[in-house]
């Protein structure tokens, strides 16, 4: 089920013994979103230091590897070993 606390209280009430499950779909949403406000904020803070290490990386974060072309893929992981909140997120 979706992670919205009222479906998990109504769960609750309805079938009490039942094991309330997330979906892959809505934990992998909910991850993206939390990277990219990672990535968000700290694009923003480079930006103001005059680095543009992560202009235009929004769509690497939230691609699964295995579609990325090996060009985005090499990319991506130059990106990801920048010490950067963003690829720790």
């Amino acid at each position: 089920m979706d992670m919205w606390q009222a479906f998990m209280t109504s769960a609750g009430k309805q079938v009490p013994k039942a094991e309330i499950v997330h979906d892959k779909f809505h934990i992998a949403k909910y991850l993206g979103e939390a990277v990219d406000k990672v990535r968000r904020s700290e694009n923003k803070a480079l930006k103001d230091e005059g680095d543009e290490t992560l202009k235009g990386s929004r769509q690497l974060w939230l691609y699964n590897v295995e579609n990325l072309s090996e060009e985005r893929y090499d990319e991506l992981m130059k990106i990801q070993q920048a010490d950067l909140k963003t690829g720790r997120a």
